[in-house]
């Protein structure tokens, strides 16, 4: 999966009106802010206005600001709203099933591949990013950089898989 020049210049449009609180910003400053070309900007605000991601009002004291709750919007919200499912193959997540999707492995490994990446998406809260950053700790965890070293994530991420396919794990 790539996440396309759209979905990236999105996630910094709401970066920035999440950083302006309730003050509302012109397309023009935040396009200058971010280094987006002004035409793609008004474009994907127009997409995340849509979505209701951000409320836009017109005029001389007009501008955008976030439209949504940033503790409620995850990443994976933002991500499938402008550019669709979250998947690693179209194999896997196509809408016109493959013919030998019953009997091909590589079919069920982009299938479980897609759900990690979806969980994983679907993990990170927008307040929760913009506030922390690369010290998120589900980013920390899944590059292997958290506290206890890489044997604790692994254990940690081996029990989330398992918990996730079987329910809760019992102790």
């Amino acid at each position: 999966m790539d996440i396309t020049r759209r979905c990236d210049y999105a996630c910094r449009i709401l970066r920035a009106a999440y950083r302006n609180g309730d003050e509302r910003m012109s397309v023009a400053e935040l396009a200058e802010r971010e280094g987006i070309p002004y035409a793609f900007a008004r474009s994907i605000q127009h997409d995340l206005t849509k979505c209701g991601f951000v409320n836009t009002t017109r005029g001389a004291r007009g501008g955008l600001r976030l439209g949504c709750d940033p503790a409620t919007v995850t990443v994976r919200d933002v991500v499938e709203a402008v550019q669709g499912p979250v998947s690693v193959s179209e194999c896997g997540a196509g809408s016109a099933p493959c013919g030998k999707s019953d009997t091909c492995a590589y079919n069920k490994v982009w299938r479980g591949a897609d759900r990690i990446l979806s969980d994983y998406l679907g993990s990170i809260t927008l307040k929760d990013l913009f506030e922390m950053g690369g010290d998120h700790p589900k980013v920390r965890e899944a590059l292997g950089d958290c506290e206890g070293g890489c044997d604790a994530c692994a254990g940690r991420i081996n029990l989330a898989l398992t918990e996730s396919c079987h329910g809760k794990a019992s102790n």
